[in-house]
């Protein structure tokens, strides 16, 4: 099969071939569009985030508790070459499937670039050649001047945008989308109406539920910095979806007991509304003191989670596994 063949075929192609591989070996694969809903994660909280080629290399007992990868994708296309990327992405999601991993897609919910700069498979961006020339800009990625960043507050380039994103998801069904870059407090770089990102949400929301998904959208904020407004339209806009947290709690948590206690109240808000929350600070997993501070609130049917990157070793059940205020 060379680039020349159309791309419904070549995945097709691949698609019956590793079922017919998986049959011979015993394995039964789960469709890629199947639906997902949040699982229990009182017993076991970790959900794989941003995974990458390698994964494949981990031992299936490695994922033995796992129920969710929110994203999976090639990241050297460059390198290796679009139909290379193409055969291992599908051969890595149909692993992860037999394993009975629901693996997501990622798409950048406000950015665009040239078509000439996706360096990963599946494309996390809408090409900015798919854009009209009217649409409207905010500004650019920083140290990234090619990445420009919409204007959330304009319909027609928010339209223009979804468009795009239902292109790219239409490519690659899936039963879980985490969308990056969708909404941005002035501390983490936000420099729109906070009520034009979650609009910006619910329409992305409503679209990938019209396709058969779940949406999980990264957020850029302290919960505890949220007003009852602010908090009122994140919910409205995420619906039965989920967003993920890099910023679990506020900075030298010890010391400011206040805005721990006003955080709590606002995920117990969200929570209590059907949300499901991923709290993935940086460094590989969670720190013990933020997992003992969740386990302080938390109730036993709370969709909360530790995100986790697979390529630290095998997972701490200390903090995975189940605790205190589960």
């Amino acid at each position: 099969m060379d680039l020349k063949t159309p791309y419904s075929i070549r995945k097709g192609i691949l698609f019956s071939a590793l079922t017919l591989m998986a049959a011979v070996r015993g394995i039964a694969y789960s469709s890629p569009s199947s639906s997902y809903h949040w699982h229990d994660s009182s017993q076991y909280s970790r959900v794989i985030v941003n995974a990458t080629q390698g994964i494949e290399t981990r031992p299936r007992e490695w994922f033995a508790k796992d129920k969710l990868i929110t994203d999976f994708a090639i990241t050297n296309l460059e390198v290796v070459g679009q139909d290379k990327a193409e055969k291992q992405y599908e051969a890595t999601r149909q692993l992860l499937g037999s394993y009975g991993l629901t693996v997501g897609t990622y798409t950048s919910g406000t950015t665009v670039l040239p078509e000439s700069k996706e360096s990963q498979w599946p494309w996390p961006r809408v090409p900015i050649e798919w854009m009209p020339s009217t649409s409207r800009y905010s500004g650019t990625w920083p140290n990234t001047p090619y990445r420009k960043i919409i204007d959330v507050t304009d319909p027609d380039t928010r339209r223009a945008l979804q468009a795009g994103i239902k292109r790219l998801w239409e490519q690659h069904p899936a039963p879980v989308r985490f969308i990056d870059n969708a909404a941005f407090k002035p501390p983490m770089g936000g420099h729109q109406p906070w009520a034009d990102y979650c609009t910006n949400i619910a329409e992305i929301r409503a679209l990938g539920e019209s396709m058969g998904s779940l949406q999980i959208f990264n957020i850029g904020a302290h919960v505890d910095d949220l007003s009852d407004d602010e908090t009122t339209e994140l919910i409205q806009a995420v619906g039965q979806g989920g967003i993920l947290l890099e910023m679990p709690w506020p900075k030298d948590a010890a010391q400011h007991p206040g805005a721990l206690a006003r955080a709590s109240r606002r995920y117990r808000q969200m929570l209590d509304a059907g949300m499901g929350i991923i709290l993935d600070p940086p460094g590989g997993s969670p720190p013990q003191d933020l997992v003992d501070w969740v386990r302080s609130w938390r109730k036993p049917g709370d969709h909360i989670y530790f995100g986790a990157a697979f390529f630290k070793g095998a997972p701490a059940m200390n903090l995975f596994g189940s605790g205190s205020g589960t």
